[in-house]
C-alpha cells in the first residue's frame, strides 16, 4: 500500500510546495490576496487628508468634488512613496467601510434631542453626560 500524502490544497488534491505562501492557511481556507491591510498611520493620513479636502473646498453638496480621490492618493504617496495603495480598490473600499461602519452610529447619536454639532466649526458632538451614557450603552 502506497503512502498517502497530506493534501494542502482543497481544490486539486495535489500538494503544496514547499516553502509555498499558501502553506500558511487556517484550516484550508486560503487567505483572499486581493484584500489590503491598512496600517493605523496610513488610515490617519487618508482620514487627515479627506478632512483637509472637506475644509478646502472639494465638498459639495451631495459628497465630494470628482477627482477628490485621486488627492488622497497623492497625499499617500507624499507620506509613503513606495506604497502600493491605489485609488480603486483600495481608497475607495477602505472609504465604504468607514460609511458602512460609522455613518449610521453617527446617525443615530445625532437623531437625539439636544444633540448637535458644537458652535466651534470643528465638527465636534455637544452632548451631555447622561445621554452619553445612554449612547455608549
Amino acid at each position: 500500500m502506497a503512502s498517502q500524502q497530506q493534501s494542502g490544497n482543497d481544490t486539486d488534491g495535489s500538494p503544496l510546495p514547499e516553502g509555498s505562501p499558501d502553506m500558511h492557511t487556517y484550516r484550508g481556507v486560503i487567505a483572499d490576496r486581493s484584500r489590503r491591510c491598512w496600517t493605523q498611520r496610513e488610515e490617519s493620513i487618508l482620514l487627515s487628508t479627506m478632512k483637509e479636502l472637506a475644509a478646502t473646498g472639494w465638498r459639495s453638496d451631495n459628497g465630494f468634488r470628482a477627482g477628490y480621490l485621486t488627492r488622497a492618493l497623492e497625499a499617500l504617496k507624499r507620506e509613503f512613496p513606495k506604497t502600493d495603495i491605489c485609488v480603486h480598490p483600495h481608497i475607495k473600499s477602505k472609504i465604504t467601510a468607514w460609511k458602512k461602519n460609522y455613518y449610521y452610529s453617527l446617525l443615530q447619536i445625532l437623531d437625539r434631542s439636544y444633540v448637535g454639532f458644537n458652535a466651534d466649526g470643528d465638527y465636534k458632538i455637544d452632548i451631555d453626560d447622561e445621554q452619553l451614557a445612554q449612547v455608549v450603552r
